[in-house]
């Protein structure tokens, strides 16, 4: 009896299910570290604190020193920008002090994940913790800085007679989303720069390179039309864009919350397959 052929596409079935199975092992298995890093919020929440705490414990301001400083480099930088872009010194600086604060939280979390697993070396080694908790933790210190930042846009808008809309309701989805990559890109980055010890310095360079390819200290509008495609894939000017133009009065375009919501997709699932597959590693890289 003749056995019957297989269709030339089977091979490619079965390798393709194979590869979908391990990306939902991968995603399970992160789920389960990412949940039992979130039930450990005491933790993760008293040690970020005591990192703000502790950067000007003594000082008669204390944390508002962060928001103080900032505040600062916004009003200098602003009116300089101001004058060699010929921009109106009274649209400009709530532009700039929006962008400032938004990509201050960004840049932070993005170049502090690279240290996330040193700095808990002494944790990691004695003692079972999810790894995901050190991640939260940075995520939680970043988001205290955030806020008291945040301060300065309300006091910009007042001096400045900027005028609030119902688009500023759009800030909570935009700033989840922008949450959610950091914390991805955050655990992949803290995995990565456990393993290899040159990676902070490369990250902390192209972080520099990238604020001056993000309308940070100028406004999309500016580019010349060849040069837009720059700012449409960049991904840091859509995440900007997604928390920046609610807070001044505008919608966020699709392109944005789709790219972000795309962006998540996939570092969603490369974060999980690296805790699947390099997180129980990290205390022997250490």
């Amino acid at each position: 009896m003749r056995t019957p052929v297989q269709p030339a596409s089977w091979p490619y079935t079965t390798n393709l299910l194979a590869i979908f199975s391990g990306y939902l092992d991968a995603w399970s298995a992160a789920i389960s570290d990412w949940t039992a890093g979130l039930a450990h919020w005491p933790l993760w929440t008293a040690l970020a604190w005591n990192d703000v705490r502790r950067r000007y414990r003594r000082s008669r301001l204390g944390q508002f020193w962060l928001t103080l400083s900032v505040a600062i480099t916004i009003f200098g930088l602003g009116s300089v920008y101001a004058l060699l872009f010929h921009n109106p010194l009274q649209e400009y600086i709530p532009y700039v002090a929006v962008c400032f604060v938004i990509w201050g939280f960004i840049s932070s979390t993005i170049m502090e994940s690279c240290a996330t697993f040193m700095d808990n070396e002494a944790i990691i080694k004695f003692t079972y913790v999810p790894r995901s908790t050190f991640v939260f933790r940075l995520i939680y210190r970043n988001i205290i800085v955030f806020l008291h930042n945040l301060l300065i846009v309300p006091i910009v808008f007042l001096l400045f007679h900027v005028k609030i809309t119902w688009s500023i309701l759009w800030f909570v989805p935009g700033a989840l989303l922008v949450t959610l990559n950091c914390f991805c890109v955050a655990v992949v980055l803290a995995i990565v720069c456990a393993r290899y010890r040159d990676l902070p310095q490369i990250v902390s360079s192209v972080m520099q390179v990238v604020f001056f390819v993000t309308p940070v200290m100028f406004r999309p509008s500016q580019l010349p039309g060849e040069a837009s495609a720059i700012i449409r894939w960049n991904p840091f000017a859509n995440l900007l864009e997604i928390v920046r133009d609610p807070l001044l009065g505008h919608m966020p375009s699709l392109w944005a919350i789709s790219y972000c919501a795309v962006t998540l997709i996939i570092s969603g699932l490369i974060a999980s397959v690296f805790t699947r597959r390099y997180g129980p590693r990290v205390v022997y890289w250490l």
